[in-house]
């Protein structure tokens, strides 16, 4: 509702528009909410909300298993899966569990991935640095202190030096938004009243609270037939609070998926800090693939700029979105599509701006 899907709700929380840049005009896009406890997702057994990586990875197949006996008419086409963010662990493992059977998966795009939790935390002070957010003096000093490596877990300096960053995070960075740092604020009035702090064209930063308002509609979980009278929020912190400890690197299985000859394509809005374009590199690095297509601009059929991408060994591809966050189709819709479009056809987007999807 808020990115690739074939609707937006519109700021009276009641109403829906066409999104002109769904995904679903390139494929057939099905959703699925995981794990259990996730939006309207809920199981009768408490033990069904203790889970982890591995769970929702296995209960993700088993629901893929049952959904194609459900459709069989869709058994036997190519599929892919994709994701963002914590995504970066949810489908390099399904993808593990569905590569173990002779499937139809042709493969995986995730956007903005945590990959690797020591990355991610180098990345995202260094993003923060690079991008004037962070003084050149705070991050001398967590630098000196901090490898970004196991050491650090026991490093006392480092800790200190991190701490004294997150610790004062609201008065050094300012009110901006982490997974967009120039993109609009969301701003509530006394009245109650949301707006936003300023204009980025397409995209609007209080689309969360339309979307909690249509989904609370007793007319709208009726019509889409789940459990009524559920209190729907953005973040399910029942899930949150009973994760198990989850796997501190993605590399080594995305290692192993490229080996399959899966096709792996990651993809990153370079104005997140969440999962930062920075954090994502220093994983692709670690893959150690040989770069077979050197990083170049990308077009759209607008002719803009739409990213910068590079192509290694055994057709991993990694790329960029300029002027994205960390929803990449919520700030950058056309662009988005044309990335996704040339994913599903296996070809690199464009380097010139003459092609049209």
């Amino acid at each position: 509702m808020t990115e690739l899907g074939p609707f937006r709700v519109n700021p009276d929380g009641k109403t829906l528009s066409r999104n002109r840049h769904a995904w679903n005009n390139v494929a057939n896009v099905l959703f699925l909410e995981s794990p259990a406890g996730v939006g309207f997702s809920y199981s009768n057994t408490s033990s069904d909300y203790v889970v982890g990586d591995e769970r929702t990875a296995v209960d993700s197949y088993i629901f893929l298993l049952h959904w194609l006996e459900r459709f069989p008419e869709y058994k036997g086409r190519d599929f892919y899966i994709a994701g963002e963010s914590y995504a970066g662990h949810y489908i390099p493992e399904l993808a593990a569990v569905i590569v173990a059977d002779p499937t139809s998966l042709k493969g995986i795009f995730i956007g903005n991935a945590l990959l690797d939790y020591q990355n991610n935390d180098k990345g995202s002070l260094e993003f923060l640095w690079n991008h004037g957010v962070m003084s050149d003096e705070i991050w001398a000093n967590i630098t000196k202190h901090c490898s970004f490596g196991p050491s650090d877990g026991t490093s006392s300096s480092c800790d200190a030096a991190t701490t004294a960053f997150y610790f004062n995070f609201a008065k050094i960075v300012g009110n901006i938004d982490v997974h967009n740092i120039y993109a609009p604020m969301c701003i509530q009035a006394p009245n109650g009243t949301v707006y936003s702090s300023s204009y980025l064209p397409g995209y609007d930063p209080c689309i969360n609270n339309y979307v909690t308002n249509y989904f609370n509609s007793l007319d709208v979980q009726e019509a889409i037939h789940v459990r009524i009278n559920t209190r729907w929020s953005n973040c399910s912190m029942q899930v949150y609070g009973n994760w198990k400890k989850p796997p501190l690197t993605m590399v080594p299985t995305l290692s192993s998926l490229v080996d399959t000859g899966l096709r792996v394509w990651l993809y990153s809005g370079d104005m997140d800090d969440v999962c930062p374009i920075t954090a994502t590199r220093y994983s692709v690095h670690d893959l150690n693939l040989t770069i077979t297509k050197p990083w170049r601009p990308w077009y759209t059929p607008a002719n803009e700029v739409g990213g910068y991408i590079q192509q290694h060994e055994g057709g991993f591809t990694f790329a960029s979105v300029r002027g994205a966050g960390h929803m990449v189709p919520s700030f950058q819709p056309k662009r988005s599509l044309v990335l996704f479009y040339s994913f599903l056809k296996g070809v690199l987007p464009p380097a010139v701006s003459l092609w049209q999807p």
